[in-house]
């Protein structure tokens, strides 16, 4: 197993030489032209990072392979995995079925029969078997029938996600190189539909064919869990940094939604050897920081890309402890990215998921969500308008769990943002009149909250106060201000501490700009200079 854990390690290492080199050496070359070691460097990373990352991945899954699910079973699925894609890629640079007319450069280095570099069969193997594994992982547990077969759907599935995310980055013209290049444009990012057909069935056909003559079902008993998702996760992450880096968000959320969060349920399941214990508990640690990096990066690139963010009075956020973050509401949207963006501490934003219309939809929310420690609420009125996935009687419910969560996160000392308005002033939904000035009365659940956690006489919550300011031109101009700590203790009974509250907020959001330090705010967006 150490041998396989060195491998994966250097997997990772090969990915990150690799974003380097994509990110920062090409569009840099001031950074390595100048020294004789630079340049022994970049020449390295051009003749080989293309392929080591895909070498050492299909090392690392060969091997574990051969340790944990049979020597057997590893050799048939390599074999079948490399040669029948090998067929289609071929097929597919000479006629242009089943994928599409395309042709490979010379940056994965050398090609077979001139056509087909040998790191892709490779690539369908790794990639193939990863999926493959987690599929069998997620379905040995359920009471569902036809196993075999929602196996190989589910296999599939993480592998089609998987070029979703990818294929648009690799192929894009902002990338400094380009992998793969297409001749017919298409309705996704500029690629045809039947490269996904093409790519799914491809999959469907070797995965079936391998399960095949293994004749039998896969022991997930023996599966070490944390690999396959981990090498899943890892290449998954690469092609979501590469889509953001190249301005592309819809491929990324498609990497996160639909392939890292079901990814995760593998570490979240209960382990088959018993109950919840601490490895399990790790595990879901490991999630939560990935998943809480996901969605920060997710939302800054979001922000980078339609607004111009200015940042006001962030000295005032504690560096440690206990903190609530009382804020206007005024976009549905870019007000948690630009917290996300300003605020260095993990944040467990307090999110109402009452707008929700569709089932599925809401067990994606709440799943999501619950990886993150986001606790959820329902708006009474807004449920009772109907057209919600909500009933109305579940309303207490969620907030006695999200009440829970709340004060449980304070008592740890992290950072909870709530939105007392409970309204933005722009959202898609339907919502209250406002005041001319454009608030509404802030609810008294947050003085709530801090009263609850500081029940136990030790956690003392700082609350901060935080405005926002906006105004359009051809972007978003956003100003965020955070105002000097509140605390409980310091008024005579709650309603003073919401007007307090509430009045600072009001004129951090509307008054002159903050003079935050010598250097002014910090500018964060595309006109930054």
């Amino acid at each position: 197993m150490k041998a396989v854990k060195i491998l994966f390690c250097c997997h990772l290492a090969a990915l990150t030489f690799g974003l380097a080199g994509l990110l920062i050496a090409l569009p840099h070359p001031e950074l390595w032209n100048k020294t004789p070691y630079g340049m022994h460097v970049f020449t390295f990373g051009m003749h080989y990072a293309g392929s080591l990352h895909i070498l050492l991945g299909t090392a690392t899954m060969l091997l574990f392979g051969l340790l944990f699910v049979g020597v057997r079973k590893t050799l048939i699925f390599f074999a079948v995995s490399t040669l029948i894609p090998l067929g289609m890629e071929l097929m597919g640079t000479s006629t242009g079925f089943p994928f599409g007319p395309y042709s490979y450069t010379d940056f994965l280095d050398q090609k077979i029969l001139g056509l087909v570099p040998y790191a892709i069969p490779l690539s369908w193997f790794y990639m193939g078997f990863t999926s493959f594994l987690l599929a069998n992982l997620l379905i040995a547990h359920t009471r569902w029938s036809h196993k075999t077969l929602w196996c190989l759907l589910i296999g599939v599935y993480f592998l089609t996600v998987w070029d979703l995310s990818l294929d648009p980055a690799m192929a894009n013209d902002r990338l400094p190189v380009h992998f793969w290049i297409w001749y017919k444009s298409g309705p996704y990012f500029g690629m045809p539909i039947s490269n996904l057909v093409g790519w799914s069935m491809t999959g469907l056909l070797y995965m079936s064919v391998s399960r095949l003559f293994w004749r039998e079902n896969l022991a997930v008993q023996r599966i070490v869990t944390w690999l396959p998702f981990g090498m899943y996760a890892a290449n998954t992450c690469f092609a979501i940094i590469l889509n953001l880096s190249t301005g592309l968000f819809l491929p990324a959320l498609i990497g996160f939604i639909l392939g890292l969060l079901p990814a995760t349920l593998v570490l979240l399941r209960h382990n088959i050897e018993g109950p919840e214990g601490p490895e399990q508990e790790k595990r879901q640690k490991v999630v939560r920081a990935m998943s809480h990096w996901t969605v920060r990066k997710t939302g800054q690139a979001l922000l980078k890309q339609n607004t111009t963010l200015s940042i006001e009075g962030d000295e005032h956020i504690p560096p440690t402890g206990p903190t609530l973050i009382v804020a206007h509401h005024y976009h549905h949207l870019y007000d948690g990215c630009a917290l996300l963006r300003g605020v260095p501490q993990q944040l467990h934003i307090l999110v109402a998921s009452d707008w929700i219309n569709k089932h599925w939809q809401r067990r994606l929310m709440e799943f999501a969500c619950g990886l993150v420690e986001w606790p959820v609420v329902l708006r009474t009125e807004r449920v009772k308008m109907g057209h919600s996935a909500y009933a109305p009687h579940e309303v207490r419910g969620f907030l006695r769990r999200a009440s829970s969560l709340a004060v449980q996160l304070l008592r740890q000392g992290k950072t909870l943002v709530i939105f007392p308005e409970a309204y933005p002033v722009i959202d898609p939904m339907p919502m209250p009149i406002r005041n001319p000035e454009g608030f509404l009365p802030f609810r008294p659940g947050f003085a709530r909250l801090v009263e609850m956690a500081e029940n136990d006489q030790r956690t003392r919550v700082a609350i901060i106060p935080v405005g926002f300011s906006y105004t359009q031109n051809q972007r978003w101009q956003i100003i965020l201000r955070f105002g000097q700590a509140l605390f409980r203790r310091d008024f005579h009974n709650q309603q003073h501490l919401i007007q307090a509250v509430e009045q600072r907020v009001r004129e951090l959001s509307i008054s002159a700009p903050y003079q935050a330090s010598r250097d002014g705010p910090h500018i964060y967006g595309r006109d930054k200079h």
